[in-house]
């Protein structure tokens, strides 16, 4: 946290509104200086992931509770949760925004450049724009009302710049905290299951470094989520029950009004509802009554939206605001490279960016493909009864709980076919895929302890998903390692390379069997 936050903006042109305690800097620091700083951000970031990552192995073999992995998650959140915002500059774009609705602008059609003109008497707008990534000054936000109105009352709140990002992050912590606790309501009693929340969710890197230390709205579109398929599992027998699961489709149109993609669980949630239909006396008039309720229910959702913050559904027509710029991990990104390396070969030269809007496209359908493939496969199947040991098992929980299965592999097929993918993306995901991968685990005691089993799968999924997109975060301060020169840069690697091994003969050493002691 330290390394990185006296690193500051990347940007010249960047201001950071406030020094947070001293540890942004007041002037940008020599180029040794940020050789030396991004190669310990880089190092920090690498190690924490291979703590994360012995963790979870400790937790397959059994040997975490579920208090030393909320134990380890809070550890580790302390400091990205009273540091500065890190790695992303998105939470000076919320303040920005929350200050362009301050004033009556709609953030969807007018970008935060407009507070330059339009700010306080006091000049408060220029250090509110000048803290934004110049590439966002003058694009329109893709946040729905919900996330309008949180980024509003911070403003409001905040009373400027410095202030008003103080509370975002404050919000930030709280959201996630909420997501925690959430999440183990969802997991149950279940201890595999509850270890599984407090290691691969809440200690999860994405959470700790992004979702805390970015201060991402992500936490609070996750939060939702998670609170939807809590409340949707309320009883649903009676027409009195109708109400939980009405409650639970606002709550994930709230989700959605913060972050479309949350809008999957909406999705879900009136199939799960017709599902549940279909078991009752009198199926088409119970469908009726589902259906109508969850269309009350988003319609209030969406008017509690947009009365919070003031402005209509234009930001439906911003969602393409994001896919402006192009993040080199996102799959579509590195199928149209591969595209266009495959095709120079042959002598075929295509337009500028022809190739990328065909792989998106593609990325895109491959998602709602799983998607629907995923929903289909749950009106057709019939819960069954648990069946004892390894995949069967894995399988027979994945039958009696489709909402995790749709939400969280369609999530994750959804945040990977993105036209760009960013870590905090995984937010809306994390919590279904760790309760999944807990959920087969043989006798219930462990998650994932058997690597080929499909709970050791979707570990090991959730675990290098997490993992390669928290390093991707790193790429950014390539250009500064080289400021170190050939041997800082070796040294670097040299001493990543020994992290490495490390990990691994530690992770062995764990794993080896205590020799036969002799008995007289």
């Amino acid at each position: 946290m330290l390394a990185e936050g006296r690193l500051g903006p990347r940007d010249p042109n960047v201001a950071d509104p406030s020094s947070w305690w001293g540890i942004l800097p007041s002037t940008p620091p020599t180029e040794t200086a940020r050789g030396v700083l991004a190669g310990l951000s880089a190092l920090s970031v690498i190690t924490l992931c291979l703590c994360w990552v012995l963790l979870v192995c400790a937790m397959a073999a059994g040997r975490v509770s579920t208090r030393a992995g909320l134990a380890a998650a809070a550890a580790w959140s302390l400091p990205f949760a009273v540091g500065p915002p890190l790695f992303s500059r998105d939470v000076y774009a919320y303040a920005a925004q929350g200050e362009l609705a301050r004033l009556g602008l709609d953030p969807a059609t007018h970008g935060v450049a407009t507070l330059l003109t339009s700010g306080a008497p006091d000049g408060s707008g220029r250090a509110f724009v000048q803290a934004v990534d110049p590439r966002w000054w003058h694009t329109h936000s893709p946040y729905g009302g919900a996330a309008v109105a949180v980024e509003k009352a911070a403003a409001a709140i905040g009373g400027g710049p410095a202030g008003t990002i103080a509370v975002l992050r404050v919000i930030a912590v709280l959201a996630t905290i909420a997501l925690i606790g959430l999440s183990l309501r969802l997991a149950g009693s279940e201890p595999s299951r509850r270890r599984a929340v407090a290691v691969l969710v809440a200690a999860n890197p994405v959470v700790v470094i992004h979702l805390v230390g970015g201060a991402h709205l992500d936490a609070i579109a996750a939060a939702l989520v998670v609170a939807a398929l809590v409340l949707d599992r309320a009883p649903r027998q009676a027409v009195r029950g109708i109400l939980p699961g009405a409650a639970a489709t606002g709550l994930a149109c709230l989700a959605g009004n913060v972050k479309a993609t949350a809008l999957l669980c909406v999705g879900w949630l009136v199939l799960a509802h017709l599902l549940a239909a279909r078991r009752a006396p009198r199926p088409v008039r119970a469908g009726a009554m589902r259906l109508a309720a969850d269309a009350v229910a988003v319609a209030v959702a969406s008017g509690l939206s947009i009365a919070a913050a003031g402005f209509g559904p234009t930001w439906i027509h911003a969602l393409s605001t994001s896919g402006t710029l192009t993040t080199g991990i996102a799959p579509a990104a590195v199928l149209a490279a591969a595209a266009d390396g495959a095709l120079a070969l042959v002598g075929v030269h295509t337009a500028d960016g022809a190739t990328q809007r065909v792989t998106r496209a593609l990325c895109l359908a491959a998602a709602a493909g799983v998607v629907l493939a995923l929903a289909l496969r749950a009106w057709r199947r019939s819960p069954e009864a648990p069946p004892a040991g390894g995949d069967r098992a894995f399988r027979a929980f994945a039958g009696s709980r489709p909402d995790l299965v749709v939400v969280g592999f369609g999530g994750l097929a959804v945040a990977l076919g993105n036209p760009v993918v960013y870590p905090w993306y995984l937010a809306l995901c994390l919590t279904p895929l760790a309760i999944l991968a807990a959920g087969g685990a043989p006798g219930g005691r462990r998650a994932g302890r058997v690597p080929g089993t499909a709970a050791g799968r979707t570990v090991a999924a959730l675990v290098v998903t997490s993992t390669w997109l928290c390093l991707a975060t790193l790429s950014p301060l390539a250009a500064t390692w080289r400021l170190l020169g050939p041997a800082g840069v070796a040294a670097l690697v040299t001493v990543a390379a020994l992290a490495v091994v490390a990990a691994a003969a530690l992770v062995a050493a764990r794993r080896r069997p205590a020799p036969p002691t002799s008995t007289p």
